[in-house]
């Protein structure tokens, strides 16, 4: 089955629980007595998702994994106190011996595996691949193991530098392997790259089949920075359609494709509620025995132009195998008619970037995913990306996002509808006070002037209909008095026709069209999305964190920016996908440099430095058929540094699993609410984002679920996860500095631990 159409089938399943529980909350004065008749509901609806790869899978009896490899016919030509990097020039490869423990990394057990063809074992052992466009615009990939490739090189000090001409296409580049305490460096540079011929470049891998396995030949699994982590472990071949293959920091929305035809194959427009997972890390990692050899990459230059290639066995070949793409060329939809229909031609200019990627060797107990998490965080907190939080035991935060104002649509005219009031919001906030919820983070959205969908993004106004400036710093003192964070939200980067001068604010892709996202429902009122040109996103938020400050406003959520990266190729105003990076990463230190608190949803790595929350982390990941397991990667790395929230628990992350879901990745809960019902909401521009938000509906909902949390995840704030291990199909134990643990249970049965008792659908504090 195609992973798009699983995926989509997936998210349909979903829907339809989620409207169950939508179904059975606006129901719930009428039918449902107690929240525990509720709960009985959604337990039926999840219980049976447990073995599913929205969860981790319990490790195998460990069989201990021994060398596939060998040395025969490599010559030793790098050595440090941690691994020896061996070389054959024959086929160019290399295998690297971790001292350690004696394990030998490298890509194909053999020069030519019978059930490879000659360009796929060249691939397959070669130090480097990549692909190339032929004159017709063809797409092929080659090696520098093949025939007619000539490659010189030279080692100096504990680096060799390489120089390698594909003669017969013209294309020749310079690239080094630097030995570096205990881990290899590939390095290309971009100014080396010769063209001489017809032919074009169009990415270069580096050792792409480094640590490849061949079906279930061993126990071990691939890791893939998916959502919040995912795993694909090591299986037989399988008849595959596509692998994965996603952008580092995602879709850059000025060449990759935006609009794809309905892939459900039904009559159903090709519509979701929520946004594909993207690559938030540059990183990834291959795993041969969890608890023994690991080996760990991380792209640490030109991440801008790379994607994160995994290809299960089953797809093109019989093995398992991940790498980093670099992209220098890349195909893009030329249209030649009014209604879009184009030809597919190849990026004519190449992308300058110096690519860069790190591979670190495990062993032991870090050569996990675990391990792998624990290593990156260590290597961001020595950089200054993350930092340690100086937290006592105490209450958790709660983030509540409350619908402001938005666009009506009218019979002639469209009008401005208020939906809840800075005195409403005051209430919300004033009954969980009372219910003993002070640490909260408020984030209103609407506040501007238009409302939310109909707010001009390059201006600065508050809408009178809700309350003047005064009554808005009123509100955000008073939410600060009672120990909270009151927020200002901005979306400087999707936008609808209203809000912008689509001609002059208008990002452009490079066949000079604006970037635009549409929505294939004729039954939603805006369906096309535009993107701001990405040098004004910056130019706005600088204005705006300026303002902020003279007007007294404390603090910003922006939505969009921190997982959007794209360029713009508006002729005679070009920005590249790196330059946009640099830009917006300078927008959010001086945006930090003005107020007290900078929140941002889904981040991408390099904005950690500068979050002081983080909204709508990813929980799952995107579920395509060969990712086996879900892994709180990210969670691991980010917890004891940063506070992070899941996404709304009333937007469909709301059923006993869930909420423990949130116990056991440590994240806090989030609601968004309103003062009216949603049926009061039904012409608005929100009404197909936001399905069950009336607030009386769900305070009581609220309160239990954030005291079901608070109780737990309130004795181990700013602690870090040192450990995670699954020890049944859904229990998992969570371990913690200070020898504290966690036992979630998401079964139906209880599950016995030692001298205790974990219990169905619960959670123990060891």
């Amino acid at each position: 089955m195609d992973k798009r159409l699983f995926a989509s089938l997936i998210v349909v399943l979903n829907l339809l629980l989620f409207m169950n529980i939508v179904f059975a909350q606006t129901q719930s004065l009428d039918t449902f007595s107690t929240l525990e008749e509720e709960i009985i509901l959604l337990e039926r609806n999840e219980i049976s998702n447990i073995g599913s790869n929205r969860y981790t899978k319990p490790e195998k009896e460990q069989v201990v994994v021994i060398n596939r490899m060998d040395l025969d016919d490599y010559e030793k030509i790098l050595e440090d106190d941690y691994i020896e990097v061996y070389y054959r020039d024959k086929n160019a490869s290399i295998r690297v011996l971790n001292k350690v423990n004696g394990y030998i990394w490298g890509g194909l057990p053999s020069e030519k595996p019978s059930d490879m063809n000659v360009t796929w074992s060249g691939i397959g052992n070669s130090l480097v691949s990549i692909d190339y466009y032929d004159q017709a615009g063809i797409e092929r990939k080659t090696s520098i193991a093949a025939n007619n490739v000539k490659r010189e090189y030279v080692v100096n000090g504990n680096t060799i530098f390489f120089s390698v001409n594909f003669t017969q296409l013209g294309i020749s580049f310079d690239f080094s392997v630097e030995l570096n305490d205990g881990s290899l460096i590939f390095r290309l540079d971009s100014d080396s790259i010769q063209e001489t011929g017809k032919y074009m470049l169009g990415s270069v891998y580096f050792v792409p089949f480094f640590g490849s396995v061949r079906a279930d030949e061993i126990d071990g699994y691939i890791f893939i920075p998916d959502g919040p982590g995912a795993l694909i472990r090591f299986d037989k071949p399988f008849k595959y359609l596509s692998n994965f293959e996603k952008r580092v920091y995602g879709k850059d929305f000025a060449i990759d494709h935006l609009f794809e035809v309905n892939d459900l194959k039904v009559s159903r427009p090709n519509d979701f509620a929520t946004e594909e997972k993207s690559v938030l890390m540059p990183i990834f990692g291959v795993v041969h025995g969890p608890k023994q050899n690991g080996l760990f990459a991380r792209i640490t230059s030109g991440e801008e132009y790379a994607a994160i290639v995994a290809t299960p066995a089953g797809v093109l070949t019989n093995y398992n195998w991940v790498s980093a793409k670099f992209i220098y060329r890349q195909k893009y939809l030329q249209p030649t008619t009014k209604s879009g229909a184009g030809v597919q031609i190849v990026q004519p200019t190449r992308n300058h970037f110096d690519p860069e990627i790190r591979y670190y060797f495990l062993s032991g107990d870090d050569a996990d995913y675990v391990g792998m998490a624990k290593a990156y965080r260590n290597m961001l907190y020595e950089e200054g990306v993350l930092a340690r939080q100086e937290r006592i035991d105490g209450q958790i935060p709660l983030k509540i996002g409350i619908l402001g104002s938005d666009i009506e649509k009218g019979f002639i005219f469209n009008s401005l509808k208020v939906i809840t009031s800075l005195e409403q919001a005051k209430e919300i906030v004033i009954r969980l006070n009372s219910e003993g919820i002070s640490n909260l983070a408020v984030v209103m959205k609407g506040w501007q002037k238009g409302g939310l969908n109909g707010s001009k993004v390059s201006k600065f106004a508050f809408e009178e209909k809700l309350g003047e400036k005064d009554a808005f710093l009123e509100f955000s003192d008073f939410v600060d008095q009672q120990g909270g964070r009151f927020y200002f939200y901005e979306n400087p980067v999707a936008v609808n026709q209203f809000q912008i001068d689509l001609r002059k604010e208008g990002g452009h892709s490079l066949s000079q069209d604006l970037i635009k996202i549409q929505r294939d429902n004729d039954y939603i009122w805006i369906k096309d999305t535009y993107l701001v040109k990405i040098n004004l996103v910056a130019d706005y938020l600088e204005n705006k964190a300026e303002l902020y400050k003279s007007n007294g406003m404390k603090n910003m959520a922006v939505d969009e920016v921190g997982f959007k990266l794209y360029a713009e190729n508006q002729r005679g105003d070009v920005v590249t996908r790196d330059q946009a990076r640099v830009m917006l990463e300078e927008t959010a230190k001086n945006i930090v440099n003005n107020l007290e608190n900078l929140a941002l949803y889904t981040p991408n790595q390099y904005f950690w430095r500068y979050s002081s929350e983080i909204f709508h982390l990813p929980m799952v990941n995107s579920q395509y058929i060969y990712e086996t397991d879900t892994v709180p990667f990210i969670q691991i790395v980010l917890k004891g540094s940063i506070d992070y929230y899941a996404p709304y628990s009333n937007m469909g992350f709301y059923s006993p699993t869930d909420i423990l879901r949130l116990i056991e990745y440590g994240a806090y809960p989030s609601f968004v609410l309103t003062a009216l019902t949603n049926d009061e909401l039904k012409y608005t521009a929100i009404s197909d984002s936001y399905y069950s938000t009336y607030y009386e509906h769900w305070l009581d909902v609220i309160v239990s679920t954030y005291n079901t949390i608070n109780n737990v995840l309130s004795k181990f704030e700013g602690k870090q996860i040192v450990d995670r291990t699954v020890l049944k199909e859904g229990v998992v134990k969570v371990d913690y500095e200070g020898d504290v643990s966690i036992i979630v249970n998401y079964t139906n049965y209880d599950y016995f631990f030692e001298n205790d008792v974990v219990p169905a659908l619960g959670y123990l504090i060891v």
